[in-house]
């Protein structure tokens, strides 16, 4: 019960700003008409009475209603000044402050809806939208994944828009300093999908809520549910609590689907440009699979080349990085440069794990070359 009064209090809500910005649009519109007409029996006034041109008399009425007063023209017979003050000092000077006033209030209520994520952006294209926000940090976590897309060159410029309730006053500063945009709602809404144009974004990224709640899957999936409905044109990365529901998730559209890893949303930034590497990467945080690791040895080569094919020709993994006499590690060493070290790293699999001898017998035939 207490659910179903939420939803139509929202729902209330919403019927009520769109009530609220109509009625705005309605009264700019009739005043403007108004205003028009008494700018147009103001001018036809002082043609007849004035005898003026019809350009002279339109710049005697537009100086006379906006205050400007410039002196070059004005009404002389007394009928024409008796129609001055009534249509322009009576009417139509009010009537131009109401204008001004609803204007400047329409576009207030605009700003504010907005800036509190109950605007359509419509007229996005090519952006990035966002779904969801973690329920610990979701600032600090919007600003560093909003913060890696824009050091990347080819999202530097991309629009971004957020759909989430978890901020109902909007976004906080620090997020909208860096342009983005504010949807709400909820991604399993299919009117909130639509205000955040996902038909024509580039790519949609759905957040877990809960890093550790299998639950928050299931919320996913009703998102990519309604993503499957519509004709979206853009990648689908999706996060996923348990490991089991990523085949389903890529069953329902997800090109790419990730851990919630929340210390690197790096990770959904390369499966946006590089689709792919996430996976490597994903892999490197777990044991099982592939993995890195380090094998304690101390090598010399002329070049690190040779080092890197004779370890792959062997099977004893994909070599990533030394550790140096000095202790720096290097991580994809130039390849014909000497590479003198106390420890390899590898990229190995959980059955295949190196020995130590393996690596002294691989060393001595490179040393024999």
């Amino acid at each position: 019960m207490r659910l179903f009064t939420k939803i139509l209090r929202r729902r209330r809500s919403k019927w009520l700003l769109k009530g609220i910005v109509f009625d705005s649009k309605h009264r700019i519109k009739k005043l403007s008409i108004a205003l028009v007409s008494i700018i147009a029996l103001h001018t036809l006034a002082m043609m007849f009475f004035e005898g003026m041109s019809a350009g002279d008399a339109l710049w005697l009425s537009l100086t006379t209603i906006n205050t400007t007063g410039y002196g070059d023209l004005s009404s002389e017979t007394f009928f024409g000044r008796t129609f001055t003050v009534i249509l322009m000092y009576g009417i139509g000077i009010t009537l131009m402050a109401q204008v001004a006033t609803e204007y400047i209030e329409y576009r207030i209520e605009q700003k504010d809806r907005k800036i509190k994520g109950l605007w359509s952006w419509n007229n996005m294209n090519d952006h990035i939208v966002i779904i969801n926000t973690p329920n610990n940090n979701p600032e600090l976590f919007l600003e560093r994944l909003i913060d890696q897309i824009r050091d990347t060159p080819s999202l530097d410029e991309s629009p971004i828009c957020i759909v989430t309730r978890d901020f109902p006053d909007g976004l906080p500063l620090s997020i909208r300093q860096m342009n983005a945009a504010h949807i709400h709602g909820d991604g399993f809404e299919s009117a909130d999908l639509h205000k955040a144009s996902v038909e024509t974004a580039k790519f949609i990224v759905v957040i877990s809520s809960d890093s550790h709640a299998r639950s928050s899957d299931s919320m996913t999936l009703d998102v990519l549910y309604h993503l499957e409905s519509l004709d979206i044109e853009g990648r689908v990365i999706a996060e996923a609590v348990k490991d089991s529901n990523r085949i389903r998730f890529t069953e329902l559209g997800a090109s790419s689907v990730l851990r919630p890893i929340r210390a690197y949303p790096e990770l959904i930034v390369r499966a946006m440009v590089s689709p792919g590497t996430e996976q490597v990467l994903e892999n490197l945080f777990t044991y099982e699979g592939d993995h890195p690791t380090r094998i304690d040895h101390k090598f010399s080569v002329k070049q690190w080349s040779d080092l890197a094919c004779h370890i792959i020709k062997a099977g004893l993994g994909t070599p990533v990085g030394y550790v140096a006499e000095d202790g720096k590690v290097w991580t994809n060493p130039p390849p014909f440069k000497p590479a003198i070290g106390t420890a390899l790293l590898l990229l190995v699999h959980e059955k295949h794990l190196p020995s130590e001898d393996e690596v002294q017998q691989l060393l001595n035939r490179i040393n024999e070359e």
